[in-house]
């Protein structure tokens, strides 16, 4: 009788983790695409980017909101993290030093095809994904708004990707 309770309760319980499955499994599960862009530089195709948001529309500061880069080129974790600290200072926006140092435990190099992607929740924690597969997060609640900054502020780096992000 002991051991067919024991059972009954492991099934229960696996079966209960089966069908409750986060919205946050991927980057952009439950959230639906507000715009899309491809990112060049020079004369290299980089990524093509594609932001989310709970109801297609961008409203800043209104989460969860979802950004997906899919590489089209190899790019370092070293090369990664400098391009985020430099436009950071570009913008103007104060970071904490421990940020690039979540980012380097969180991060790997990128190779062509791939896909990272951040989820911003409304709680704050950012969520990162490699393919689809989690890497990690960061709970700071600044966090999010000034990553995806780096695409979706008005004075970005490449204002027609940020317009295409923001379905303008």
């Amino acid at each position: 009788m002991h051991k067919l309770l024991n059972m009954t309760l492991t099934l229960l319980t696996l079966s209960s983790l089966m069908i409750v499955q986060p919205l946050w499994a991927s980057a952009n599960s439950g959230l639906v695409l507000v715009g899309k862009g491809q990112m060049s530089w020079m004369f290299f195709n980089l990524y093509q980017a594609h932001f989310y948001s709970q109801d297609g529309r961008y409203q800043a500061n209104r989460y969860p909101q979802a950004l997906t880069l899919r590489y089209q080129k190899n790019i370092s974790q070293d090369e990664l993290i400098k391009a985020t600290i430099s436009e950071w200072q570009r913008l103007g926006i104060e970071y904490p030093s421990s940020w690039p140092q979540q980012l380097s435990r969180l991060w790997p190099s990128v190779k062509k095809g791939d896909e990272l992607a951040i989820r911003v929740e409304p709680t704050g924690e950012s969520r990162f994904y490699l393919n689809q597969a989690p890497l990690g997060d960061i709970a700071e609640p600044k966090f999010g708004p000034a990553f995806l900054a780096i695409w979706l502020s008005t004075n970005s780096q490449n204002s027609t990707l940020t317009s295409q992000l923001k379905g303008d």
